[in-house]
């Protein structure tokens, strides 16, 4: 578990590319939020998720908070999260890669400060949706919202967000861990093959 820090799971996308709702897309005989949910609360305890969800979360016991304002993306999702965040720090991860680790954030924490978000660099590049911040920071959430910029780039430029090497710095780096979901082919992709989550995982 991190110290201080309330795990956020960003479930509040339309799926437009995926066609229907991710969160009850199953892999590996669970649905994607199943997967997302064991890992935030790998992270914390006190872990929430976000989003104007219209799937039956009655099995899911932890708390669910509609986006504060809609229509602005991810960028809406975090600032949520940052709202009812109960800790000083918010670790926020999507709920399209069922492959992600915990170990991922346990190597991003060290890096963290109280004004100065991190984020993840994959193989594939910035990962925005995997990172952590400082709930010191919704006040500039805030005013980029009322400005209505709304790109989650420019305010982790803003933040000057440390950029965490995954690939080169990460001693146990996998590139599966970022394999994600957009869409239904992708979902077929990573059932044809062989992967191990937490657990060996025979698709």
């Amino acid at each position: 578990m991190l110290r201080n820090v309330t795990s956020a799971l960003i479930a509040g996308g339309k799926s437009r590319r995926f066609g229907s709702s991710k969160l009850s897309a199953r892999f590996a005989g669970r649905r994607l939020l199943d997967h997302a949910l064991e890992t935030a609360l790998s992270i914390s305890q006190d872990t929430i998720i976000i989003g104007n969800i219209k799937d039956d979360l009655t099995s899911v016991t932890v708390p669910v908070y509609q986006d504060i304002i809609s229509g602005c993306g991810p960028l809406c999702g975090i600032y949520t999260a940052l709202h009812h965040a109960k800790q000083k720090y918010v670790a926020v991860l999507p709920v399209d890669m069922p492959l992600l680790s915990v170990d991922v954030y346990r190597f991003l924490y060290p890096s963290l400060t109280e004004a100065r978000p991190v984020v993840a660099l994959s193989h594939k590049g910035l990962e925005p949706l995997v990172s952590i911040w400082p709930v010191a920071v919704l006040s500039e959430f805030e005013k980029a919202i009322a400005n209505k910029n709304y790109r989650l780039y420019r305010l982790l430029q803003k933040f000057n967000a440390r950029e965490i090497d995954l690939a080169e710095f990460m001693p146990n780096y996998e590139q599966k861990w970022f394999k994600n979901i957009n869409y239904k082919e992708d979902l077929e992709f990573l059932k044809s093959m062989r992967f191990s989550t937490k657990e060996e995982i025979t698709i």
